[in-house]
């Protein structure tokens, strides 16, 4: 039988794990993920004698702000208003950059929007979180084989997806050019 986490396992949970969590919650909830990031800890403290053992909490952690997180729909649309609101008062067309970014933004988030929720939440936990698949799988509560599939799956769809044929890579050098799908797959470089 195993023993609970102590207060102190807790703690050290919050020093190691609370600002790429916090990055996580703000990137999904603005401002408001703050006080998620305070509910994801007061559950580990509540919840010490469940949880996982200590190479899964990570992955528990993150699972546990992305339940948070959907509980709290509401908050969720009301920055998606808010975002759409400030874009259109902020958008100058005078301004190419401005709007080149902001077709750019758009084209990324309606092909995201074309995956399902898992597919597109994947892409952000290993994408832009940084979590390893198997702990992406856990968070999402699949096999890290079927979390290997889908995202592959979705990488493809992404990577083929008509509104992206156009988007820049932000990391590609300007005078070499593009990669192909297949190569980018395979980790060739352009250059001969």
């Amino acid at each position: 039988m195993r023993k609970g986490a102590s207060v102190a396992d807790v703690e050290e949970l919050y020093c190691r794990h609370a600002d790429e969590l916090r990055g996580y919650l703000y990137r999904r909830a603005g401002q408001s993920g703050i006080d998620v990031l305070q509910e994801v800890f007061v559950v580990a403290l509540r919840r010490r004698g469940d949880l996982p053992a200590p190479e899964l909490r990570r992955a528990w952690l993150f699972g546990t702000a992305r339940r948070l997180l959907m509980a709290k729909q509401r908050d969720t649309r009301r920055r998606t208003t808010a975002e759409r609101e400030a874009a259109t008062r902020d958008t100058d067309p005078r301004e190419p950059d401005r709007a080149d970014r902001d077709a750019c933004r758009d084209a990324v988030r309606a092909a995201l929007g074309s995956l399902n929720e898992k597919d597109r939440e994947l892409i952000r936990l290993t994408e832009w979180e940084g979590l390893q698949i198997s702990e992406a799988a856990a968070v999402l509560g699949i096999k890290a084989g079927t979390a290997r599939v889908r995202l592959h799956r979705a990488r493809r769809m992404l990577a083929s997806h008509p509104l992206l044929k156009d988007v820049p890579d932000p990391d590609a050098d300007p005078g070499r050019p593009p990669l192909t799908f297949s190569q980018a797959e395979a980790g060739v470089s352009s250059h001969v």
